[in-house]
């Protein structure tokens, strides 16, 4: 079994959880899109070219393409 540690004692320089809130939206307002959509971890899809079949060629062109 794992156990939390709880501090019971906090000193005085020890930041409150207001104050950790504050300076994370201080801190995450600064971010580019960018690095925002990377933390959110955001996939860049890279584009591709459009692939079609032959199948869904005209009929008069889709033989053309036949090396017979």
């Amino acid at each position: 079994m794992i156990r939390k540690a709880y501090h019971t004692n906090m000193s005085a320089t020890d930041p409150t959880p207001e104050q950790i809130r504050e300076l994370s939206a201080a801190i995450r307002k600064q971010w580019t899109p960018r690095e925002r959509a990377r933390r959110l971890g955001v996939k860049h899809i890279r584009w591709l070219p459009p692939v079609i079949s032959e199948l869904d060629l005209p009929g008069q062109l889709a033989g053309e393409f036949d090396s017979n």
